[in-house]
């Protein structure tokens, strides 16, 4: 008698816990369902009694099966899948946007473009866009993706591509059996956070939220201090012998002191080792006039306040090891936007003030995408992208493709 209400009562937790966070953890794979199960199996159990020793390997062995299947059989679709051959179709801005989002790792080939443009003028088309070939305008696009055996059509929404057009060529290519597809585009927003929905005959792109965990947020906080630590004990001796080569180099402190725009804005002491002249702050007024970057940051080619030293620390990126200790002492993450400058927070908008929503960091995207190669816009849209579709995993891939970057001196300067 007793079982069918342990059973009601499983059942009860699953859906008042387990299915939360199975929809919390939409988009990740593997481990959602890992998660899904493992909170299935503890509900029961606890609902059945404690479980015996069996009970306990069936689980474990159920939770270990539930991340290894799909992550296999995941692995082994895409080893098996071929690139499709793929036309697209839109205005030279939508085109290029479409290809440079998709990067190298797409799983289509790119065949040809056809180039929608405002006077639909086909004899002054170029004949490449972005390496790729230009084959025609939107009146060719039918017609060339059948003779060439296209498995994919793909028309990059703009201002001059209309959903007449859209719905034109669906009727040329309905008895081809070419696939038809519109890219459609939420700034900022990676897959996972856009779930599609009908809404009557209109289909919509649902952007979830970009709230984090507050486990996840622990996670990461929890991450950041242990790393830094053992970092701080493993690289001691390395820092103690930089230190001695910065002072030997040139009169001053070997350690730097600089405000920066923490968390919110509000201001931190952050380190680093002296890479300029003391006198670096001084001269900076009549260097203004030779900044070669965009916006409100300053840089300059060869520099003449950077010591011989310094250049050696910066293309090698050890002078940002002090950032450790404002990692320890919670004022940085190692991974996240790059510290801005008080100065350069004051001419922040709404809009560039989000990237002071999270902590900076000793490394993020800006860096592994080039550094000081990247410009003012570049630098915040790749912050605002970090800051909005943040996850912890993503902060691993950060983390080991920096260890590539400054291996290469990709972007130092």
């Amino acid at each position: 008698m007793l079982a069918i209400p342990a059973f009601v009562v499983g059942l009860l937790l699953v859906l008042l816990v387990v299915r939360p966070v199975y929809d919390r953890l939409r988009g990740f794979g593997p481990i959602r369902q890992a998660a899904t199960v493992s909170a299935c199996t503890l509900a029961l159990a606890l609902a059945a009694g404690w479980p015996n020793p069996r009970d306990v390997r069936t689980a474990v062995l159920a939770t270990i099966a539930s991340l290894l299947v799909p992550t296999l059989w995941r692995l082994m679709r895409l080893a098996l899948r071929r690139p499709q051959e793929t036309l697209l179709v839109g205005d030279r801005v939508a085109v290029t946007h479409l290809i440079a989002q998709w990067g190298p790792r797409a799983e289509v080939r790119i065949a040809g473009i056809c180039l929608v443009e405002p006077d639909d003028d086909v004899e002054d088309l170029p004949t490449s866009l972005m390496g790729f070939p230009v084959v025609g305008g939107l009146d060719a696009a039918a017609a060339w993706a059948v003779d060439n055996e296209v498995a994919m059509v793909v028309m990059a929404p703009g201002p001059v591509l209309t959903a007449y057009d859209v719905r034109r060529l669906s009727w040329a290519l309905e008895r081809s059996g070419v696939e038809l597809a519109v890219a459609a585009e939420v700034h900022g927003a990676v897959p996972r956070r856009i779930q599609p929905r009908l809404l009557g005959r209109r289909l919509l792109l649902s952007v979830a939220p970009s709230r984090r965990l507050k486990v996840a947020a622990w996670s990461k906080v929890l991450l950041d201090k242990t790393v830094a630590a053992v970092l701080l004990v493993l690289l001691a001796p390395l820092l103690l012998m930089l230190i001695v080569l910065v002072r030997r180099d040139s009169p001053g402190a070997a350690i730097f002191r600089q405000v920066r725009a923490g968390h919110r804005g509000v201001p931190f002491t952050m380190y680093k080792l002296r890479t300029m002249s003391t006198d670096a702050e001084q001269r900076l007024a009549e260097l203004t006039e030779l900044n070669e970057a965009p916006g409100p940051l300053f840089k300059i080619t060869g520099d003449p306040r950077t010591t011989r030293v310094g250049r050696m620390l910066r293309a090698l990126s050890l002078d940002e090891l002090p950032q450790l200790v404002n990692v320890l002492k919670g004022d940085m993450s190692l991974i996240g936007p790059r510290p801005a400058l008080p100065r350069e927070t004051d001419d922040y908008d709404d809009w560039i003030s989000r990237r002071l929503s999270v902590k900076p960091g000793m490394t993020g995207l800006w860096q592994v995408s080039g550094r000081s190669q990247l410009g003012w816009n570049e630098t915040v849209r790749l912050d605002l992208d970090y800051v909005d579709n943040w996850t912890l995993a993503g902060d691993l891939a950060i983390a080991g493709r920096t260890v590539n970057a400054v291996l290469r001196r990709d972007g130092a300067s």
